[in-house]
């Protein structure tokens, strides 16, 4: 149990959980009654009636599937004796509200009792989790996880953030450069352990050869799943390309960029339902980038859910120009090296079409590169990991316990 002060009470609204109730023991890591809690909360989030309608909350339940979690348990957890911290605080993202509920699995997957500060943002995805997930808590068999789920929310407020910090095992921040470097302001228990997801940008890599040799029916095919990397959470997510980068010589480009942005559009124009304050958004970021930035060669608007910024060259303040809602910059080179002067630790996931493997991990190995953490096909950006960041998030929020 964890006594909280009444008047850190007073501060906050419970959305999920009993603080007379909430303990911090820790438990086994990848328990099997935590699996099939999950797995039955990925199952009610499929059957409500508005699932369908909601590509976040589906991309949720189907995460949460057993056969899913599964899949990130390494061979390792095995041979060890792997429990949680004890205590896990979690400050939610504002910019991608339903990551509570992954950063919530990670944490009980590894053996954790949870205190998640959710964001003031909110959405229908978030609201459908939150009611299923309270609802799936009251139900005898999952009683013990009851206790260790304690979802609030509250506006910004040190002594509360201080008080929860200074009793957390471990932490898990997903707000970004300012937040983050705010939470370390406050004391915490010597060992307590830290994940922090930092401000990225994310860019995707497409050879122009291959997509300039594929099929109509093959390239249909890409820009479905390009659309999803793009138009799912609205490039919110720090993990959503902000540049396209075209390999190959200017013929090959110049007919692979026709092909699959007239493709693209098309996707959208079917599928996104944008909204006239986000074309008017779009509109002024595009206006701002053509005072702002110094190397742009053409822009196209080539529908209201399609916007291209063409930039002549690709260096570090490249990042600082980002889009949302459909709006993307592009540029060309011939070959890999000219990505070296974008990549530093702020570059997170390089997703990609027709390129190898092997000549993207050489890339890495033969520049030292400091970033990129995920190397994933278009399609896959979004897809949440066990090991995100550079991080394997629940061998962090776990403790190995050696025995000889």
């Amino acid at each position: 149990m964890i006594l909280i002060p009444n008047n850190i009470q007073a501060h906050f609204t419970t959305l999920v959980g009993s603080s007379s109730d909430f303990h911090i023991q820790p438990t086994r890591a990848w328990e099997e009654q935590t699996i099939s809690f999950l797995n039955t909360l990925s199952a009610r989030l499929r059957r409500h009636p508005e699932a369908n309608t909601l590509p976040d909350l589906m991309a949720l339940a189907f995460w949460l599937r057993k056969a899913n979690l599964l899949s990130m348990k390494t061979g390792p957890y095995s041979n060890r004796l792997s429990v949680g911290l004890g205590l896990t605080f979690h400050i939610c993202p504002a910019n991608v509200p339903i990551n509570f509920a992954y950063s919530l699995a990670f944490a009980l997957l590894a053996g954790n009792s949870c205190v998640l500060r959710l964001s003031s943002k909110s959405n229908r995805s978030t609201d459908i989790a939150l009611q299923t997930l309270s609802q799936l808590l009251l139900e005898s068999e999952y009683q013990s996880i009851a206790q260790r789920v304690f979802l609030i929310r509250y506006a910004h407020n040190d002594d509360v953030t201080a008080f929860w910090l200074s009793q957390a095992a471990g932490r898990v921040i997903w707000g970004g450069d300012h937040t983050i470097n705010k939470m370390r302001q406050f004391a915490t228990p010597p060992r307590s352990r830290e994940i922090a997801f930092a401000d990225r940008y994310s860019l995707c890599l497409f050879d122009a050869t291959y997509i300039s040799c594929c099929s109509d029916d093959l390239i249909n095919t890409h820009c479905h799943h390009f659309y999803n990397d793009i138009y799912q959470l609205d490039q919110a997510g720090c993990s959503s390309p902000q540049l396209c980068v075209w390999l190959g010589d200017d013929s090959s480009v110049i007919e692979a960029k026709s092909r699959l942005w007239q493709c693209l559009a098309d996707i959208a124009a079917d599928k996104y339902a944008i909204e006239d304050i986000q074309v008017l958004n779009k509109f002024v970021d595009t206006c701002n980038a053509a005072i702002d930035h110094e190397d742009i060669a053409n822009i196209e608007i080539a529908s209201p859910e399609l916007t291209r910024i063409e930039v002549k060259s690709i260096n570090i303040s490249q990042q600082s120009f980002r889009g949302t809602s459909g709006l993307i910059y592009e540029t060309r080179i011939k070959s890999i090296a000219q990505l070296a002067p974008l990549i530093n630790e702020k570059v997170q996931t390089l997703s990609y079409l027709g390129v190898e493997k092997s000549t993207i991990a050489e890339f890495i190995y033969s520049n030292g590169c400091s970033g990129i953490d995920r190397i994933v096909p278009i399609g896959n950006a979004l897809n949440m990991h066990n090991l995100w960041d550079g991080y394997d998030i629940i061998t962090t929020l776990s403790r190995i316990v050696t025995i000889d």
